[in-house]
């Protein structure tokens, strides 16, 4: 199989199955395992076991318009600490989907300036494993 080129445009994130727009972009969560130190005297080369998968953040950059009600659902979660279901879709010949939990962290509001756009970046921690679906998504258009 040959690897296709492919760029970011028309990624979604859905919070809760609901497209959220005005996002600019979105660091997705890197998966890492804990190395754990496993050397017994007999062994020749030094190779770790692996851990349980640790934290990780989603960082997402948006314009922002607090009036917005799906902007203003990042807040009451932010405020209740609970988790939300989201999924990034990226658009790929064949539509990826990773789904999973998260919860709120930070929102960060970016400096404000003459002429220019409300922006902030929002952060979340993941509370659960991905689960990664391919094939066709309404999502994207």
């Amino acid at each position: 199989m040959t690897a296709v080129k492919q760029i970011a445009h028309g990624t979604v994130l859905n919070v809760a199955t609901t497209p959220h727009e005005l996002v600019i972009g979105i660091t997705p969560p890197p998966r890492i395992r804990q190395e754990i130190d496993g050397t017994a005297l007999a062994d020749t080369l030094e190779v770790p076991l692996l851990g349980i998968e640790q934290k990780s953040e989603i960082v997402v950059n948006q314009f922002w318009d607090p009036g917005d009600a799906n902007h203003h659902a990042l807040d009451t979660a932010f405020d209740a600490k609970t988790n939300l279901t989201l999924q990034i879709v990226t658009p790929h010949t064949v539509h990826v989907t990773d789904e999973f939990t998260a919860k709120v962290t930070k929102l960060e509001p970016e400096e404000l300036t003459v002429g220019g756009a409300f922006k902030r970046k929002v952060t979340l921690v993941r509370t659960g494993a991905i689960t990664r679906t391919e094939g066709s998504s309404s999502s994207i258009t």
